[in-house]
């Protein structure tokens, strides 16, 4: 049971550093979408502050309606005690009371909505800056992550470019060596002729001077001295 035990940690950890290994490929692309994702949160963001105020303002837009009601009101009811229809006063104060409680209410409701209205546009700015810098860093990371690609492929094909090189002295050394054989062969072959072709022995009579054009020329000589 222990050993199992091990064998499945074992795949949990594989399981891991075949995670960490894929993060890390893809380091880039994974820090994008989490920006994008970041920018899609402030949106939503954005849309509850515009719900808000929405509220805010139609509390507010009651609220103002509820004001004039309650000063027609009064005045209706100052008309009644004037004409001594305590009744009609009377009810009349009551429906008052009413709306002044639900626009003290509202009031409140405005006050928290302002609040947090406040709340969610300190904290839509604050995220929208920093989504802005990881924005920039995110273009120097791919400016980075090009310029190394960049770097790897100089390298590599100054690789190349070396080994073709130690190739084209390799090809220009077994060529001279092929030529110099060539001529190397050529000298051997004449020397050889000289030594035992045909004309060997008459190259050797014309060497020691004994040739008969050379020996006819001394012949002359000597009969012009006599």
């Amino acid at each position: 049971m222990n050993v199992m035990r091990k064998i499945a940690t074992a795949l949990r950890g594989s399981v891991r550093e075949s995670a960490e290994v894929v993060i890390d490929a893809n380091a880039i692309r994974i820090f994008e979408q989490e920006i994008v994702d970041a920018e899609h949160g402030i949106a939503r963001s954005k849309q509850q502050l515009a719900y808000v105020m929405a509220e805010r303002v139609q509390l507010e837009r009651s609220n103002d309606q509820l004001r004039e009601q309650i000063k027609s009101r009064e005045s209706q009811a100052a008309k009644a005690l004037s004409i001594e229809d305590a009744p009609l006063a009377t009810e009349l104060a009551e429906d008052i009371i009413e709306k002044e409680k639900v626009m003290n209410e509202q009031m409140l409701a405005v006050n928290n909505l302002i609040t947090r209205e406040k709340n969610l546009t300190r904290n839509i700015q604050s995220s929208a800056q920093q989504i802005k810098a990881f924005r920039r860093e995110l273009g120097i990371a791919k400016a980075t992550a090009s310029a190394q690609k960049a770097s790897r492929l100089a390298n590599n094909h100054a690789h190349s470019v070396d080994t073709n090189i130690i190739d084209l002295n390799s090809s220009l050394q077994r060529i001279k060596q092929q030529q110099q054989r060539v001529d190397d062969t050529a000298s051997a072959v004449a020397a050889i002729e000289d030594e035992i072709g045909d004309g060997a022995l008459d190259k050797k009579v014309e060497s020691a001077g004994l040739g008969t054009r050379k020996a006819d020329i001394q012949a002359v000589l000597d009969r012009v001295r006599k």
